[in-house]
């Protein structure tokens, strides 16, 4: 069936095992900063990398801090599907055309890379372990509702604690991921202003 995946050599308890496919990538970086090691395509940090979240998909926007001089975004790693967290280390592997646009965002920082989709705000977190991960989404949850929703940090923790649902990125690469995700319906209107340069590697819209 159009649109679906099934294993090559489907038998047994996977005779009638179908999917349908959601097609994402799983690296989405731009270059780290002065002074940072050098990285490989399967690191994550602040810069983006592996991260392997599946919701940088068609439609969606992914947010990367820019830290060198024309960013040098690159991209790839690209899934037709692939489940939470990526846990068995493989997830439906193929190869992909994209096609994106990037436009620049001055006079902003944000600490990890976000995603944000028409219904919900999604910010990662990148560790050592999931604790770690877990509390740096939160933190750049927070940090997102304060900057771009004019929350106190008060109202951004009720905000958090009530609504916020977490799912994880990433277990198997070197660092783990989690995303820390709220729903657009439950936030007031965005008060982001910001002076947009096109043509500029820091946020592709995918």
């Amino acid at each position: 069936m159009r649109g679906t995946a099934r294993p090559e050599h489907a038998d047994g308890a996977l005779a009638g095992y179908q999917v349908p496919v959601k097609p994402m990538l799983g690296g989405l970086a731009v270059a780290p900063g002065f002074g940072m090691p050098p990285v490989s395509t399967g690191d994550t940090g602040r810069f983006g990398g592996n991260m392997d979240f599946n919701e940088v998909v068609e439609g969606n926007t992914a947010y990367l801090p820019v830290q060198q001089p024309g960013a040098l975004l690159y991209l790839g790693d690209a899934h037709a599907l692939q489940g939470d967290g990526e846990t068995s280390q493989y997830a439906l592997e193929t190869s992909m055309d994209v096609t994106f646009s990037v436009e620049l965002i001055k006079g902003k920082a944000i600490a990890m890379p976000r995603v944000e989709s028409a219904t919900q705000v999604m910010a990662l977190g990148q560790a050592g372990s999931l604790d770690e991960a877990l509390k740096a989404a939160s933190g750049g949850m927070i940090a997102w509702l304060q900057q771009d929703y004019g929350m106190t940090l008060s109202q951004a923790a009720q905000v958090l604690g009530s609504a916020a649902r977490y799912s994880v990125a990433n277990l198997a690469g070197r660092s783990v991921g989690v995303a820390a995700k709220i729903d657009k319906a439950l936030l007031p209107a965005s008060r982001r202003v910001v002076s947009v340069e096109a043509g500029r590697d820091d946020r592709p819209a995918l």
